[in-house]
């Protein structure tokens, strides 16, 4: 366990970074399972989260990374085989360790979750064949000297004899780099190289300057001498054949005629390593840094603070500008740097909310590969196809939306994607498709979630909804309503309960979150063909275009995305009475509710203003019609929530403006419907209010 907060955070970061790497690679083994490149890069991010757990005294998941570590050298090494069973369990494996590292690192990890780790890596090293530590077929003809071969590695003699099996040709790339340039350009050429061949190894080799590192890199390919020079020469390198020579010895034996040889204990027979490759480099190796949400939302709250002061200086400004004798001069040069500065407030707040967003490429792959997983212990075939990765929101949205997809794809998997057997009697290809997409519609996002498989059959649902007793037998309910139903407490269309599903719960969770943040989720399945989820969510929690009304003393704000339409609304327009209302709006009847209602803060009073209003207003023989003077009218705005359209009565219209929503803390999560508050001028403060949430939690009066 890390006790220090500070380095907990730094190695959950790390970790996390190098888990997704990871887990990527060891998927890719499906489809480019003999590509070394990629068993080497899966070799060293297990290595370094090896390194990683090290340093932080995370003993257990050292050791487990090192015994993962052994079975993929083995691999390396052609000690262990590659097939369909291995891949799955090293994907298996790799998991494992994904959910392990966080508990480890905070301690809530037991023993028992180490031991099935620890168990499943055992299981998959007794595949491995026993290590024959012998020197590779061939590599003794391959020009290198002496103490260069000393220097290989089982790992890379091995390698060696596998290109020369398969007849690929060898290069010796020698290089030179500048200290203050080598990682850059190191990463360059061996990237280049590896994308035409194999880089063998690395060794060193003495530079012809002080601030230089040189390099001999061992590169096996199919290319021919004059296409590796195009490569390398860019980089200042020479080329050269390491041919299976007869000249090889002889040659060797006048370069060393008249040497002395170096005598044990020599510096020159302890390190061939040159000086200046050990010499630290200052320099850091990226120039991001990591910040934590909170610190930015401080920022944010108290840019916006600063914002709301610079309002009021330049409303001083204009006043003072009016009352005083300046030239026009004078009055331009302030009025130009009041306005300046309001501007680079407001463009500073857009900036710090920006800090906060981030594609949603990491989830979706996540899913993607934990849907893979689920397909296979269900012994069905999927593809995953995974659109908008690019896509940006807040990272608090994309945080908590992440366990929604998982359901709705677990969901998919289990009820949806028929096994293939049954898609081919269907007419379907025996592989089922999911496909997770994101894209951005105006202030808001879509995230879907789709799959063609049998699809959702309401008739079934409607049964067990019934036997459920969510609805009664005489109930009607248009298509949309009843496929909301999947979405209540309790819900379930599974014959048997498993681990995957059949418990009743999921969906219902699913809604609770979308709601929380703001959004909606549509649901529409056509029987036999698929089934398709849309979340419609805010793309930001901090940063709104939001709408100021008023209900009874305080003011309150409300997402403009969240608002369908502004109405004015006479008193004769307002039909029904007494607890159930409702207004007649683009041809149809919405139910129609007061906000203090919604608040808990009691209600009717617009409403019975608007029937004292109406009241009069039959008397003077006006009725639903409205007279020049500007008799009483009820604003409401129509918005939209669990698939149903509202009208919400508010007692005034204030403004629309860019806000910043700040946390209550812990108090707010206890407050349900209520996303944050936001600081007004003139010292007020707002709550910013969730209508979805509102409006279910609240039972309507309609």
């Amino acid at each position: 366990m890390i006790e220090d907060k500070a380095l907990l955070s730094e190695y959950l970061s790390e970790s996390e970074e190098l888990l997704d790497s990871l887990l990527s690679d060891l998927d890719s083994l499906s489809s480019r399972g003999g590509d070394i490149n990629l068993i080497n890069r899966v070799f060293r991010t297990v290595h370094s989260l090896k390194g990683l757990s090290g340093m932080m005294g995370l003993a257990e998941v050292q050791s487990l990374t090192h015994e993962f570590e052994d079975i993929l050298d083995d691999l390396r090494l052609g000690q262990l085989t590659l097939n369909e069973g291995t891949i799955a369990a090293l994907q298996e494996a790799g998991a494992g360790l994904a959910a392990l590292v966080g508990g480890a690192a905070r301690g809530s990890a037991s023993d028992e979750d180490f031991e099935r780790l620890r168990q499943l890596l055992t299981a998959i090293a007794l595949k491995s064949r026993p290590r024959a530590r012998k020197p590779g077929v061939g590599v003794e003809s391959l020009a290198l000297s002496e103490r260069e071969r000393a220097m290989l590695t089982d790992y890379e003699r091995h390698r060696m004899s596998e290109n020369l099996i398969a007849g690929r040709s060898f290069f010796a790339i020698a290089v030179q780099f500048e200290v203050a340039r080598l990682e850059s350009q190191y990463r360059t050429l061996t990237s280049k190289l590896a994308d035409r061949g194999e880089l063998i190894t690395t060794l060193p080799e003495k530079a012809a300057a002080a601030t230089a590192v040189g390099f001999k890199l061992v590169f096996a390919t199919q290319l021919r001498e004059p296409e590796v020079k195009a490569i390398v020469e860019p980089f200042g390198g020479r080329v050269s054949r390491l041919d299976r020579s007869p000249w090889r010895r002889a040659g060797e034996a006048l370069k060393v005629v008249g040497r002395k040889k170096p005598e044990k204990g020599s510096i020159e027979s302890l390190s061939p390593l040159p000086p200046e490759f050990a010499q630290e480099a200052l320099q850091p190796l990226t120039p991001s840094v990591r910040v934590e949400l909170s610190q930015i939302d401080e920022l944010s709250g108290l840019a916006h603070e600063l914002s709301i002061e610079m309002e009021k200086l330049t409303a001083m400004a204009d006043r003072f500008l009016n009352a005083s004798g300046l030239g026009a001069r004078e009055r331009f040069d302030l009025r130009f740097s009041s306005r300046r500065v309001e501007r680079d407030f407001l463009e500073l707040e857009e900036r710090l909310v920006e800090l906060r967003m981030i594609p949603v490429a990491q989830t979706f792959t996540r899913a993607a590969r934990l849907a893979g997983r689920l397909a296979r212990q269900l012994g069905k075939s999927v593809s995953v196809e995974v659109v908008g990765r690019d896509t940006q929101l807040d990272k608090v949205i994309v945080d908590r939306l992440a366990d929604s997809i998982y359901h709705v794809l677990r969901n998919a998997i289990d009820h949806g994607v028929e096994l293939p057997e049954e898609r081919r009697r269907a007419g379907k290809g025996a592989r089922g498709k999911i496909r997770i997409e994101a894209s951005l519609e105006g202030t808001r996002a879509k995230v879907a979630v789709s799959d063609d498989g049998s699809g959702i059959d309401p008739d079934e649902v409607r049964r067990r909804a019934i036997e459920a007793g969510l609805i009664a037998a005489n109930d009607e309910l248009t298509d949309e309503e009843t496929m909301r139903l999947v979405l209540q407490p309790g819900f379930s269309t599974a014959d048997q309960v498993s681990a995957v599903s059949g418990r009743g719960v999921g969906l219902d969770a699913v809604e609770r979150t979308i709601r929380e943040l703001g959004g909606e989720i549509l649901i529409s399945s056509e029987k036999g063909i698929g089934t398709r989820f849309e979340f419609l969510l805010p793309t930001t929690l901090v940063m709104l275009s939001a709408f100021i009304v008023r209900a009874g003393e305080w003011c309150y704000a409300i997402n403009v995305g969240q608002i369908i339409e502004l109405l004015y609304i006479a008193p004769a327009e307002i039909l029904g009475r007494d607890g159930k209302r409702s207004i007649t709006w683009r041809d149809s009847t919405i139910p129609l509710v007061e906000l203090k209602y919604l608040l808990g803060l009691g209600g009717a009073r617009i409403f019975h203003q608007a029937a004292a209003a109406a009241n009069e207003s039959a008397l003077n023989g006006q009725r639903s019609q409205v007279s020049p003077n500007g008799s009483f009218r009820v604003p409401v705005f129509v918005t939209r929530a669990a698939a149903r359209t509202v009208g919400v009565a508010v007692e005034s219209f204030e403004e629309q403006r860019e806000i910043i929503v700040k946390s209550l803390g812990s108090i707010g999560k206890r407050i349900k419907g209520v996303a944050g508050a936001v600081d007004l001028e003139g010292g007020d403060v707002a709550l910013v209010l969730d209508l979805p949430s509102l409006l279910v939690l609240r039972s309507l009066r309609m």
